[in-house]
């Protein structure tokens, strides 16, 4: 029996075993991505106070004044993330991030494991299920280094020492005091937490009925730590900073925003990001179904309905309290998964618990790496971080002061300070409403712009590198230029704060927004020759950007050049392996060498990293090297995927290419069809195209009879759609 008892403790733990070790693994290895740049900016807040050994109390990087509410209250963070990035760099704080998340979901299994008493082969299911939800619910907002990873990990922290560990008590206190040093805004929470917890200890004593939940022993030590959120250097200021924000801003914070309730209805269960929101909405109706259920049988308790209806309170005020409402309804789930449990009618068979705690772990897992996508370069993606606009300024620029866009805010300051003065970052607490209204608006409003630049004369602008309304509005202002421009920013210069600047790195002919629409193969050499003199100047700054060696690798294939084109290609492989375009660009360098085989296998390769509207090009590429190739089928319906024959948005180029590559591979009578829309779409003025319509027609003549194969390519099957 003893034997038997120790294979079944084993056994239930290998699920476990597996899933936290796998998603330490790929927690680990996951980069540091710019999901936003809030990190930087605690970065910078971290290394200002270690060099002054002061907390600031103003925007120090910043020419605008602060507002009337900010307060540092995250500055122990900011010390320790700055600590660890001094330390190890990006790949430390990657494990930092890795470590938060792995405790506070081990916390979630192990407080709802202990409060379990059953051993049947079959009584670990629901916590393992509910483990494997929160594993899955937490990492939206995990993924971010933010100091709301502590919290997170502190309530669920909480439950477990109040309920399960109650010895470990007095450490609460001391806990607390650095907790809200971390992240005293959201003192109110743990506030909610321990009075919860001393609500259900006095309504039982005032009622003179026995503690059940076994609060007394400990109550001392939670009345202690309501105290220790004062332990703080704002003392009494902190109070009231949670409800002192600066009006409207949460309707220009997405994270800041109310939530509709029926949010959590959508429910999706396709193993990829839907299902990651998806574990979320079921742990708050499972929530309140519990609560509900254990009310009706009068076994819910005072503590736990407590933060249910705090929970429910702050869910639908902002997008961001969901992870907040799951940390405290923990409780209420494990009471509701242990009764659950007890009223089982009959125990799983063993064969049957491990087969369904081996599927909840796989689809934990799979979900995950579905989810985060293909790995971008470790230990930080450069893709999304402003790196040669902040190359330039440091080497080329002056210094000085620079009107952004806040959202970037936090890296700008983190790569500029003190050299330069930002405008905002994303701190929106520190900033007016009218600021952070200005900072969002101006570069769409030339009077906004113009009030901004009178007011602060600014002798740089950063807009984001796709905003052709900025471009737009700037256009107003002509002594601002553009000068430089990597993945994510375009700057533009003062010409006449910064004259030499200008004059030595004017963007005359490449321009940040329309490049992607420039047809390379028809431009004539001398404007091809000034972008890519143009060009040369951003690789010069930022060899590495994926802007600047896409466009270089492109002019290299419309000059006849495959081989330098494959050069930069594969420097968006090495530093973008998770983008497509490096894969996409080899390819067609493979292709013009004639290498048909090996540039079909790259594009299968970008095809695996494209976004759907980058598919297309990579469909179009991969058609063209079925027909070199002499695979027509293959040919046909990789063109077939891409273009519905039935849709008005079809062209009549594209029908003509559907039919040759139909009657190419021996489909002639879905040839004949496709050739007739063809006719029917091509304007009498397309003399051209109707000839060769004309010229098909008379191939396919008399019925029955379709041309070889090899003639077909000969007259013009299409191969030129992987040059575009």
């Amino acid at each position: 029996m003893n034997s038997i008892r120790r294979h079944l403790k084993t056994w239930r733990n290998w699920p476990v075993i597996i899933l936290f070790g796998v998603l330490a693994v790929l927690w680990c290895r996951w980069p540091i991505v710019a999901l936003d740049f809030d990190l930087w900016y605690h970065l910078t807040g971290g290394a200002y106070i270690l060099e002054h050994f002061r907390l600031p109390d103003g925007p120090f990087f910043s020419y605008i004044p602060a507002g009337d509410s900010w307060l540092d209250y995250y500055w122990l963070f900011q010390v320790l993330v700055y600590g660890v990035f001094e330390a190890g760099g990006y790949g430390a704080l990657s494990v930092l991030r890795a470590a938060l998340y792995l405790a506070t979901v081990w916390c979630v299994y192990r407080f709802l494991r202990d409060g379990e008493t059953e051993q049947t082969p079959s009584w670990h299911l629901l916590p393992l299920a509910i483990t494997c939800a929160y594993a899955l619910a937490l990492q939206p907002r995990d993924l971010i280094l933010r100091p709301h990873a502590f919290t997170y990990f502190y309530v669920v922290f909480l439950h477990y020492v109040v309920n399960r560990r109650p010895g470990l008590a007095w450490w609460l206190p001391v806990l607390t005091i650095v907790w809200v040093n971390l992240h005293g805004v959201e003192y109110p929470v743990i506030l909610l937490v321990f009075g919860a917890y001393l609500a259900e200890y006095f309504t039982f004593r005032l009622l003179r009925r026995p503690d059940a939940g076994g609060i007394e022993a400990i109550r001392w030590p939670v009345i202690v730590s309501l105290y220790a959120v004062l332990a703080t250097p704002a003392g009494l200021g902190l109070l009231s900073k949670p409800f002192a924000g600066p009006p409207f801003h949460e309707l220009a914070v997405i994270e800041l925003a109310r939530q509709p309730w029926e949010k959590f209805l959508a429910l999706f269960f396709y193993p990829d990001g839907r299902l990651v929101e998806t574990a979320g909405n079921l742990l708050v109706l499972a929530a309140i179904a519990g609560a509900g259920w254990l009310a009706v049988l009068r076994r819910l308790r005072i503590s736990r309905l407590v933060l249910l209806a705090g929970g429910l309170v702050l869910l639908p005020m902002m997008q961001r309290f969901t992870y907040e409402f799951l940390v405290l309804a923990l409780p209420v789930l494990a009471d509701a998964a242990a009764l659950l449990a007890k009223r089982a009618v009959r125990p799983w068979r063993p064969w049957a618990a491990g087969a369904v705690s081996a599927g909840l772990v796989g689809l934990t897992l799979a979900t995950t790496s579905l989810y985060m996508g293909n790995r971008p370069s470790y230990p930080v993606d450069q893709a999304r971080l402003p790196a040669g606009v902040c190359n330039f300024l440091m080497q080329e620029g002056p210094g000085g002061r620079i009107y952004n866009v806040p959202n970037p805010g936090g890296y700008l300051q983190w790569r500029l300070h003190p050299k330069y003065a930002i405008g905002m970052d994303m701190e929106t607490m520190l900033f007016s409403t009218a600021d952070l209204y200005a900072s969002t608006t101006a570069f769409a409003d030339a009077a906004v712009l113009g009030r901004m630049l009178a007011r602060y004369d600014p002798a740089f602008l950063l807009v984001p590198v796709a905003d052709g309304a900025a471009k737009k509005t700037i256009a107003a202002f002509p002594r601002f230029a553009p000068v430089f421009f990597d993945d994510v920013l375009a700057l533009y210069a003062d010409g006449d704060k910064h004259p030499g600047l200008v004059a030595r790195f004017r963007l005359e002919t490449l321009d940040h927004i329309g490049w992607q629409a420039e047809d390379f193969e028809a431009m004539d050499a001398a404007r091809r020759a000034k972008i890519a003199a143009e060009c040369a100047r951003l690789l010069d700054i930022y060899p590495q950007g994926l802007t600047g060696n896409t466009i270089r690798a492109k002019l290299l294939l419309a000059g006849g050049e495959p081989q330098g084109a494959a050069v930069h290609a594969e420097v968006l492989i090495r530093e973008y392996p998770d983008r497509y375009m490096g894969y996409a660009l080899m390819a067609l360098a493979a292709f013009r060498e004639q290498r048909y085989d090996e540039a079909l296998a790259l594009n299968r390769q970008a095809l695996a990293r494209a976004l759907p509207v980058e598919a297309e090009m990579v469909w179009r590429n991969m058609y063209a090297c079925f027909v070199r190739l002499r695979q027509f089928d293959k040919a046909y319906e990789t063109l077939l995927a891409v273009r519905n024959p039935m849709s008005g948005a079809t062209t009549a180029k594209d029908l003509f290419d559907l039919s040759m590559a139909a009657v190419a591979s021996g489909r002639e009578r879905e040839g004949r069809v496709l050739l007739e829309l063809a006719g029917l779409k091509t304007p009498e003025t397309d003399t051209a195209r109707l000839a060769e319509i004309e010229e098909m027609r008379r191939l396919l003549q008399p019925a029955g009879s379709s041309p070889d194969p090899g003639q077909q390519s000969q007259l013009g099957l299409p191969v030129s759609s992987a040059l575009q």
